[in-house]
């Protein structure tokens, strides 16, 4: 294997974190946040922080069942440290994105020596680039980098974790040691750290996919190697203190509604309507592997699924052991999501960097027309179709899809000319339409989500963190940018309570003709928006003073 541009062996991580300087960092706090996670999560730590309240999760005054604690332990010092904005709320994801690259990056270099791959010195470096530079130029890595959710957090815990395991099989088995390999311990750890950060599928996936591997490997006699006793007592005592505090602080509240609700009963059954359609992780997983898609899907396809062939290569079984297990489990949930698998990517990562390294020349060529015409086919179909739908939703806007041009014109040169690798050029194509995406694309349509202008438009008003409610309406990134507390007004008459105490309402249009016609004339509109997720127009809303003596006819 040869690599023209054997410049950027050189200093492999420069250009890694430099990759992830773009993709992750660039114009990070250049847009408001996107409801519904992002602001929930920044809304949590804030609150937290702003109440000196370091152990129980709580948004808008009540508790938040939904994400243990790691999360807003990483936003709380940031808020403290840089002011509460967009910034400091992703900036724990994008870290850990950065952190995952270089383990991708390093697991991969520990594994070609644990699995005994004879490679030439040059594919020493390549296979580790290769692997952590496709997962750092991922479409979907991208998009979660900037996100101010805790699924970079698990990402990383698992990331870490289960390349360690089978580093530790592959070398114990040859050579046990007396003690706890230093790695095994630092795996558990990292799931207890993913527990802390996510919960109990921390721990879950790493043992149903360490599971699968062994049954497959016909090797249960090797379990021992793990040490899965004293692993459970190291990953315990990282994640048990904070749970058994929670616990203690809310009588046994959030832990209720956390086990039960936001795990148990998502398995069981289609939470917020997130039911999801037969296939959809292979749909999601090939998207958000853009402009990488059509590699992995050829490295999936040309590589042996013969099991006797896939016992004498241990690293592709367990890659598709973990891409299996975690699309299979998931797909059996009940509630469905695409960011569920994204702790698979890292696999996929490994798997395509691997499978070039054992692949033949004459696979090699089909694999870089599968990998072009893939890059060019969704490039095209997310620059054609996402700005005809962009465009219909808003006319005049469908052009920012253009963002992604150069992935098109990138690709499509090489399928025209076809010399030479398209990794760098693929890459470099993906490294600006992710500058263009967050630099040009996003600020252009920012004006229309309008939390921020609403919260604006209400202190301007005089209505405080403690004047300001909702009525038929909410948002967590309204929530977000007003600050304070933001009841939800269930009934007319909490609405007439509320506004003849002088304070202010959010209500959509269609409320306000549930509202007594007899106030009307009372009633102030301080702004009226249209609403991107509630796709219709939105009010602020008082009443004016009146004089002395004068009561406002609200009916009863």
């Amino acid at each position: 294997m040869t690599l023209k541009h054997e410049s950027f062996l050189q200093q492999p991580l420069f250009w890694l974190l430099l990759i992830c300087a773009v993709n992750f960092f660039a114009f990070l706090g250049g847009h408001t946040l996107w409801d519904v996670d992002e602001p929930n999560n920044a809304v949590c730590a804030s609150e937290m922080w702003l109440d000196g309240n370091w152990w129980v999760p709580m948004f808008n005054g009540d508790y938040r069942f939904d994400k243990p604690i790691l999360i807003y332990w990483l936003m709380i010092p940031l808020n403290a440290l840089f002011g509460v904005n967009e910034w400091t709320a992703r900036l724990p994801s994008a870290m850990a994105m950065t952190s995952l690259v270089v383990v991708v990056w390093f697991m991969s270099r520990r594994l070609i020596t644990a699995a005994g791959f004879h490679v030439r010195k040059i594919e020493h470096e390549i296979i580790p680039l290769m692997a952590a530079g496709f997962f750092a130029t991922a479409l979907h890595i991208s998009v979660i980098a900037r996100a101010a959710v805790p699924d970079p957090l698990l990402m990383l815990s698992l990331g870490f974790t289960l390349p360690a395991l089978l580093i530790v099989y592959l070398e114990q088995k040859q050579n046990p040691a007396a003690g706890m390999p230093k790695l095994l311990i630092a795996a558990y750890v990292a799931i207890g750290l993913g527990i802390l950060a996510k919960g109990p599928v921390a721990g879950l996936m790493p043992l149903l996919i360490m599971a699968s591997f062994l049954t497959l490997m016909n090797d249960w006699k090797n379990w021992h190697l793990f040490r899965p006793f004293k692993g459970v007592a190291v990953a315990l005592l990282v994640a048990a203190p904070w749970y058994l505090a929670v616990g203690v602080l809310t009588d046994g509240v959030w832990l209720e509604g956390f086990i039960f609700r936001h795990n148990i009963e998502r398995f069981t059954d289609p939470l917020q309507g997130h039911k999801g359609f037969p296939g959809l992780y292979v749909f999601t997983v090939l998207l958000g592997w853009f402009p990488w898609s059509g590699l992995l899907a050829a490295m999936i396809a040309f590589g042996t699924w013969r099991i006797e062939a896939l016992r004498r290569d241990p690293v592709r079984l367990f890659m598709l052991c973990w891409i299996g297990v975690y699309i299979l489990f998931f797909s059996i949930a009940r509630t469905q999501l695409p960011n569920y698998v994204l702790p698979l990517f890292p696999a996929a990562a490994m798997l395509m960097a691997f499978g070039w390294a054992e692949t033949s020349d004459k696979l090699r060529k089909r694999a870089r027309l599968w990998l072009a015409w893939g890059a060019l086919a969704i490039a095209l179909a997310l620059v054609v179709g996402g700005g005809v739908a962009l465009e219909k939703m808003w006319p005049g806007e469908g052009y920012y899809t253009l963002a992604l041009l150069p992935v098109v014109l990138a690709s499509g040169w090489w399928l025209v000319n076809k010399r030479g690798e398209l990794w760098v050029p693929l890459a470099a194509a993906m490294l600006f339409s992710i500058l263009l995406l967050t630099g040009w694309s996003l600020p252009n349509i920012e004006h229309h989500k309008v939390s921020k202008t609403l919260a604006a438009k209400a202190d301007a008003a005089g209505f405080d963190g403690e004047s300001l409610a909702t009525f038929q309406y909410f948002q967590p990134s309204l929530l977000y940018y007003h600050g304070g507390r933001l009841p939800v007004l269930a009934s007319v008459d909490e609405v007439g309570a509320w506004l003849t105490r002088g304070r202010g309402v959010v209500m959509t249009q269609q409320a306000l003709e549930l509202l007594p016609q007899e106030i009307m004339p009372y009633l102030v509109v301080h702004a009226r928006l249209y609403g991107m997720y509630a796709r219709r127009w939105l009010l602020l809303v008082s009443l004016e003073p009146v004089v002395e003596g004068e009561e406002i006819p609200w009916r009863k």
